[in-house]
């Protein structure tokens, strides 16, 4: 897990990854090495998106900095629930879904 709030000496892309018309959105983040990592924000759902579909090339970890949420991943039948301090896999072409009911903010760890 990430223990500094910040990172220092990378690149930032300048235009973010927006889904789900702006209330699901993003930034890469390149680092010296080559890493490459995503800030990102997911608002709550509501009546008009009960919940968040999203798709992995590689595979992910993804942190939970702020909020709370549920996830489902691909061949799982129930969500299990996730806070701010924790994390979860998600293997490289797949998907998971995601339900919230407050901001969420991630980092995303391109794993593979």
């Amino acid at each position: 897990m990430t223990t500094s709030a910040r990172f220092d000496h990378v690149s930032v892309e300048k235009v973010a990854n927006v889904y789900y018309e702006g209330r699901t959105f993003s930034r890469t983040v390149w680092f010296e090495d080559g890493r490459k990592k995503m800030l990102g924000i997911v608002l709550p759902c509501d009546n008009e998106v009960t919940e968040y579909e999203f798709k992995t090339e590689s595979s992910e970890r993804i942190e939970i900095l702020a909020g709370e949420c549920e996830i489902k991943q691909a061949g799982e039948t129930e969500f299990t629930y996730y806070r701010a301090g924790q994390a979860f896999l998600v293997e490289g072409h797949s998907r998971y879904v995601m339900k919230n009911e407050e901001v969420v903010q991630y980092i995303c760890h391109f794993e593979g």
